[in-house]
């Protein structure tokens, strides 16, 4: 006769691993959470919740700050490719950078990417309120981030994107000007971002990443090595600036991530075909017809 005793202990135990796995799982959901802020750690599981679009910060944005918006999402598929050539972080490197400028939300309007053709009110400022409107932003990136009790990890993105570069624009508009009313000399120090410099891989790629497609917009896409000279430029510009300093980025590390810009670069910013205008398009109908008579009457003839 069958034995059922082996039977009944096999499924006793096939359900309690189960129910234990189910458990687990249902504790680990509970639980991570508190973990996640009592050890300052921030999960992939946080990531791809901040991930979201449609989170309210992001929406704000794209409402608010098109431009902004815009730029960020840019920024984002830039650095997630450069990070997935060096194995770093590419999750982290995106999220970080969708959030990298949310402090542009309190004063868009003083951000050229939000312009929209309107009047530039920097016009109408010295460059030392510029100044300290275009640097005021970080600050209030990371008050709004911790406001809205964003991860550590993205208060970091926000507050090191920058480093410690210095705003060229209204640096030298204020040593002209200086010039101009022979008047001090103007402290490159005081149009400096406060930091602190990249510390991470991912925050070295979130910040070339940022300057490069800033400057992107600016160069003419269809003169050929026009891209190639600007990702050139920027690197050795924050080599030579010391702000790749900390970021554990090695040089060939530096030269994969250079490649990776100029190829994304090359697809986002790729040239289209001139489509003619309707005025070209209705003419060369009305040639259509006279030639496609005169050959009828050609071939009428022949025959």
């Amino acid at each position: 006769s069958f034995d059922w005793v082996p039977a009944i202990v096999v499924a006793q135990n096939g359900l309690a691993a189960f129910l234990s796995g189910d458990i687990v799982s249902l504790f680990v959901l509970l639980l991570i959470s508190p973990f996640e802020y009592l050890f300052n750690v921030t999960t992939d599981i946080r990531l791809l919740e901040l991930s979201d679009m449609s989170h309210p910060l992001l929406s704000r944005m794209a409402m608010e700050a098109p431009g902004t918006y815009h730029h960020s999402l840019m920024v984002s598929n830039l650095s997630q490719a450069a990070a997935r050539k060096i194995h770093a972080n590419d999750l982290l490197v995106r999220v970080c950078a969708y959030y990298h400028d949310i402090g542009k939300l309190t004063k868009p309007e003083f951000f050229i990417e939000n312009a929209q053709g309107r009047h530039n009110p920097h016009d109408d400022l010295s460059p030392s309120m510029s100044r300290l409107l275009i640097i005021s932003h970080v600050k209030e990136g990371v008050s709004l981030a911790r406001r809205c009790k964003l991860p550590g990890i993205i208060v970091d993105g926000i507050e090191q994107h920058h480093g410690t570069s210095i705003i060229q624009f209204f640096y030298h508009r204020a040593k002209k000007r200086a010039e101009e009313a022979e008047k001090g000399s103007i402290k490159e120090e005081d149009y400096r971002y406060p930091g602190p410099k990249p510390r991470t891989a991912e925050m070295g790629i979130l910040m070339l990443a940022d300057s490069i497609e800033a400057a992107s917009r600016s160069i003419d896409k269809n003169k050929p090595g026009q891209i190639e000279g600007l990702v050139n430029d920027i690197l050795q510009e924050k080599i030579n600036d010391g702000q790749l300093d900390h970021c554990e980025l090695t040089m060939e590390q530096i030269n994969v991530i250079r490649r990776s810009f100029i190829f994304s670069l090359n697809n986002m910013l790729h040239g289209r075909i001139a489509y003619p205008k309707k005025d070209e398009e209705e003419s060369a109908e009305k040639k259509e017809p006279v030639n496609t008579a005169t050959e009828a009457e050609i071939r009428e003839n022949e025959s």
